[in-house]
């Protein structure tokens, strides 16, 4: 059935000049709740993988399967025909509709017990948080003038992080009160396991999440400063296509780039809690809390260091700077990355993981936030969805694909994994570093000619 298009309210648009009202913010801060949902009902799993091998005698490819490629096939096969529609109609109620079917599907999660329903339920997950990041991206550039864009897609993006980390928390909750062979009674359901629980815990805040889009409106569209005309038709994804052609080195600089950069974190979001299961010998439920509050801390203060970053190279002539920030990020997380599988004990392992999640999550706030900076309005919604076209292929596939891999196929055992994460995670890192330092130029000069257009 296709979407009706709703008017747009009769105040002029915010954000257009100066500084964005405090309503703004408001959006910002439902959009950041979203994200935050979105993320546990993605997220969850990772915990999840000692019980589901149990449980399904699943093996590491087939948990990485279900972590990642599930997830970012249709999460990938959705965002272009999401995007466009994006860019045409409500992007208030896409989401809407987004938020019921991840949350369907993620309590779908918990009643299922076959693979092959997981991987039907995970990848509806991903269908329906495809709609999150092309709409949330494009009301934000609507609501924002150009000098606080970059903040609130900061928050926005940052917002992801809490979301891993809270899930990661729920999930230790969970298992530290259910045996991992017994099971629980909940209302309505009758008896789980609790790895079933634990998905089904992890649905019930997309119930509020909903409640709140009905707070937030439609924004005008314009373009820092002028309204679009509404008439005029979006243009052809051909169009859309020669336009990333055009600025091919700047934008692969951020969809290859920041895609390797996101495959690592997925890497080690996705397979650290069971390496500290495997290798030191922590219960689930502590790796749970701790690597939780790891991300929910140490994560958001790291892509907001990052925000900062990017604002100091900024107001210091550096045009390049939304990049230049992951490059600097991804040099300082190497050492780090590599070598916190490598130590002798857990708590030396752990310490280090603090650095490597501080420096790895610096970059995401800042880099993606070029994007619609450097993109116009008509097609903001369709190029965003594009970027994440990579970004889950090559982020959320392979990050978790690559280290699953190593250890099954090339070491050919569980408790190497030790070894897999720092190959995969040092060469996704280093690869990154070479392609983002590659498109530094060309993004100060796609950013100069963008400036100017809106300046016309």
């Amino acid at each position: 059935m296709a979407l009706v298009s709703i008017p747009d309210p009769p105040p002029a648009a915010p954000g257009i000049v100066g500084k964005a009202p405090p309503y703004a913010w408001w959006v910002c801060a439902v959009l950041c709740f979203a994200s935050i949902v979105a993320f546990i009902d993605r997220q969850i799993i990772n915990l999840l993988v000692g019980p589901l091998k149990d449980d399904l005698g699943l093996s590491d490819v087939q948990i990485s399967l279900l972590q990642g490629f599930a997830f970012a096939l249709f999460h990938s096969l959705m965002a272009i025909p999401l995007g466009r529609m994006a860019d045409r109609y409500s992007r208030k109620l896409i989401i809407m509709g987004g938020v019921i079917v991840w949350t369907a599907a993620c309590a779908g999660s918990g009643l299922v017990g076959t693979f092959m329903m997981l991987f039907m339920m995970r990848a509806l997950i991903g269908a329906g948080e495809a709609t999150l990041s092309p709409a949330g991206y494009s009301m934000l550039a609507d609501y924002f003038p150009r000098t606080q864009l970059s903040r609130a897609i900061s928050l926005f993006l940052g917002s992801g992080f809490v979301g891993s980390g809270i899930a990661l928390i729920l999930g230790g909750f969970v298992l530290a009160r259910v045996a991992t062979g017994d099971g629980i009674v909940l209302p309505l359901v009758g008896e789980v396991r609790a790895w079933q629980a634990a998905f089904l815990f992890a649905a019930m805040p997309g119930v509020l999440c909903l409640l709140l889009m009905f707070t937030i409106r439609e924004p005008l569209r314009t373009s820092f400063g002028r309204l679009i005309d509404r008439s005029i038709p979006i243009p052809p994804l051909s169009e859309v296509l020669a336009f990333l052609v055009r600025r091919r080195r700047a934008m692969g600089a951020i969809f290859i780039g920041y895609s390797l950069l996101a495959a690592m974190q997925f890497g080690l979001g996705a397979w650290t809690p069971e390496f500290f299961i495997r290798i030191h010998g922590w219960e689930r439920s502590d790796i749970g809390y701790a690597y939780g509050l790891n991300f929910v801390i140490v994560g958001t203060i790291g892509v907001f260091a990052g925000g900062w970053l990017s604002d100091w190279l900024a107001a210091h002539g550096y045009r390049d700077a939304n990049l230049r920030t992951g490059f600097i990020a991804g040099l300082c997380a190497l050492p780090f990355v590599i070598g916190f599988p490598l130590m002798p004990t857990g708590q030396l392992s752990f310490a280090l993981l603090i650095p490597a999640t501080f420096f790895g999550t610096m970059p995401f706030g800042a880099g993606t936030a070029a994007l619609p900076l450097l993109t116009p309005n008509r097609m903001r919604a369709v190029i965003v969805a594009l970027y994440l076209i990579f970004a889950n292929l090559i982020g959320q596939g392979l990050g978790p694909f690559s280290v699953a891999a190593l250890t099954d196929y090339v070491f050919g055992d569980p408790g190497q994994l030790w070894l897999s994460m720092p190959i995969a995670g040092g060469a996704l890192l280093i690869t990154a570093v070479i392609i983002i330092g590659y498109g530094l130029p060309a993004i100060s000069d796609a950013l100069r000619e963008s400036e100017a257009h809106d300046r016309e």
